[in-house]
C-alpha cells in the first residue's frame, strides 16, 4: 500500500487522556445527530479524520448506519488504495459497503469534488438516507478563507455549517483532537499524500496562508470561524424567511414560489431570497445571476424563462386557478434531454425514450387520464418531439386543433415544449402525454385491438 499506514498501540501515558478525548467526540456526535432521523451513509474517504469516525460511529451509535460509501478517483495507487482499505475495514465491522470508481481522471479540485458527490448522492437516494461526513473544525476554516479569497458573500461564508442535508458531527472538533483520538485507539488509515502538498488551493492555504495570517494577527483564525457562525445563523433566519414565502416542491427536484412573494420585495430583499429560493432546488446562484434574476422578477409575461449559468432554469408560469408563481430547476441530466424519433410496433414500446417513461398496462386504467392511452396495435407507432404546426383531433375539436392550445390550457411552459413526446400512427396524431389525447377505436369485434400504455416523465 502507498501512504502511512497507523497502527500504534497507545502508551501507558496516553490511557489517562482517552477518556476526555473520546468524551469529547462522542459528545460532538451526540449533538451533531440530535436532530436528525433516519439512517446516514458514512462517506469513508480512508484518511484519518474518516477512518476515526467510521468507527465512532460503530462504537457510540451503531443503529443510525445505512452503509459505508467510498469513491476512487483513478488518481492512482493511492485512491485505489484508500478505497480497498474502507472496504476491508467496514467489512471486518460488519457493515456494508458501496465503492465505486471514477469512469474519468479529474485533473482538478473541483472535479474531484463534483464526482464524489455525484455518487454519494446517488447512494443517499438508493438508501433514502443522509450523507454524513468526517470534516472537522479546520476543514471549515480552510474552506471560509479559500471562499473569502474567491470574494464570497454572507451565503457562501457560511461555509460547510450552512443549512444543508449533509450531517458533519465532528465540524465543531479541531482536526488535532480527532488525530489523538485515532493514534490511541491504534486505527488503521492511509495518509493522503496531497494533504502535504501545496500543487492546490487547500493545501497552499493550510500550510502557507493560514499560519503566515496567524502570525501576523494572533487569533486570525478564531475569528473567521466566528464569522462563518455568524453567516450560518444568518443563512438559518433566510431559510425561514424563504419558507414563510411558501416555497416548495414542485416535483422532480424543482422549487415553486408564488410570484407575488418575491415581486412584492425591495431589490435588496430580492437579491437575498433568490439565491435561497434557488439553492432549495440545488442550484448555486453567482453575483450575475442574482442580477438576471432581480430583472426577471419584474416579467410578468407568463411562459418567460431565463437559464442561469451552468444550465439551471427559473421560468414563469401558472395554474388553471390564475394563480402565478416562478419555478426554479436543476440543469438537466444530458442523458434526458434529447429526444430522438422511434418508430416501431405498438405492442413493442421501449421502457424509456428520451426523458419519458413508457410502461404498458396489463388492464384499462378506472379513470384514465391525459397520461393514460390506447394504441390500436395494428400498424407501426412514431413517437417523436413535438413539433409547431402540430394538430391532433380530439372529442372536443373533432376538425382538428393545434397542439399549442392544448400545451396552453395544460399549463405546459414553453420551455419545455420543443422536447414534449407526441405518439402518431399512420402519421396520425394520436396523443400528447399529460396533455390530450384523440379518439381510439374501442376494443371489440371487427376492429383493432388496443394496448394500453402510460407515460411518464422522468428526472435523472
Amino acid at each position: 500500500m502507498n501512504g502511512v499506514l497507523a497502527s500504534d498501540v497507545p502508551t501507558e501515558e496516553l490511557v489517562e487522556d482517552r477518556i476526555p478525548t473520546a468524551a469529547l467526540l462522542r459528545a460532538a456526535m451526540e449533538v451533531a445527530l440530535a436532530p436528525v432521523t433516519g439512517k446516514l451513509v458514512l462517506a469513508i474517504s480512508g484518511g484519518r479524520d474518516s477512518m476515526g469516525l467510521l468507527h465512532a460511529m460503530v462504537r457510540w451509535a451503531p443503529e443510525r448506519l445505512a452503509v459505508v460509501a467510498t469513491f476512487d478517483h483513478a488518481t492512482g495507487g493511492y485512491a485505489t488504495d484508500a478505497a480497498s482499505l474502507v472496504a476491508a475495514e467496514a467489512r471486518r465491522l460488519g457493515l456494508s459497503v458501496v465503492r465505486e470508481r471514477s469512469r474519468t481522471r479529474g485533473v482538478s479540485e473541483a472535479a474531484w469534488r463534483a464526482a464524489r458527490w455525484s455518487f454519494l448522492r446517488r447512494v443517499a437516494r438508493a438508501y433514502k438516507a443522509r450523507v454524513a461526513t468526517a470534516h472537522t473544525r479546520d476543514d471549515q476554516l480552510e474552506t471560509v478563507v479559500m471562499r473569502e479569497l474567491r470574494g464570497t458573500g454572507a451565503r457562501g461564508l457560511a461555509a460547510l455549517a450552512a443549512p444543508s442535508p449533509v450531517v458533519r458531527p465532528w465540524l465543531g472538533v479541531s482536526r488535532a483532537e480527532v488525530a489523538r483520538w485515532v493514534d490511541m485507539e491504534g486505527l488503521a488509515y492511509l495518509e493522503d499524500p496531497m494533504n502535504a502538498s501545496s500543487d492546490y488551493l487547500r493545501g497552499r492555504v493550510r500550510h502557507q496562508l493560514l499560519p503566515a495570517l496567524e502570525a501576523a494577527h494572533p487569533g486570525f483564525s478564531e475569528a473567521m470561524l466566528a464569522l462563518a457562525e455568524r453567516a450560518a445563523a444568518w443563512r438559518r433566519d433566510v431559510e425561514t424567511l424563504v419558507t414563510d414565502r411558501g416555497v416548495g416542491l414542485a416535483g422532480s427536484g424543482a422549487v415553486r414560489v408564488p410570484a407575488a412573494a418575491v415581486q412584492g420585495q425591495a431589490p435588496s430583499v430580492r437579491a437575498v431570497l433568490w439565491p435561497a429560493i434557488c439553492a432549495r432546488a440545488g442550484v448555486v446562484v453567482d453575483a450575475r445571476g442574482t442580477q438576471a434574476l432581480l430583472r426577471f422578477t419584474d416579467s410578468n409575461r407568463r411562459g418567460a424563462y431565463i437559464t442561469l449559468s451552468g444550465g439551471a432554469t427559473v421560468l414563469r408560469a401558472g395554474d388553471s386557478a390564475g394563480r402565478e408563481y416562478f419555478e426554479v430547476r436543476r440543469a438537466p441530466n444530458p442523458g434526458l434531454v434529447a429526444l430522438s424519433a422511434w418508430t416501431g410496433s405498438a405492442d413493442a414500446l421501449p421502457p424509456r425514450i428520451g426523458g419519458w417513461r413508457w410502461r404498458r398496462l396489463v388492464a384499462p386504467p378506472a379513470d384514465p387520464d391525459a397520461w393514460s392511452m390506447p394504441i390500436p396495435v395494428r400498424g407501426h407507432v412514431t413517437i417523436r418531439a413535438w413539433q409547431a404546426g402540430d394538430r391532433i383531433k380530439t372529442a372536443g375539436a373533432p376538425a382538428g386543433r393545434r397542439v399549442t392550445r392544448y400545451f396552453a390550457e395544460a399549463q405546459v411552459p414553453v420551455v419545455d415544449r420543443p422536447a414534449w413526446p407526441v405518439v402518431l400512427q399512420h402519421d396520425v396524431l394520436l396523443w400528447v402525454p399529460g396533455v390530450c389525447r384523440s379518439l381510439a377505436a374501442p376494443s371489440r369485434p371487427g376492429r383493432p385491438a388496443l394496448i394500453w400504455y402510460r407515460c411518464e416523465r422522468e428526472f435523472d
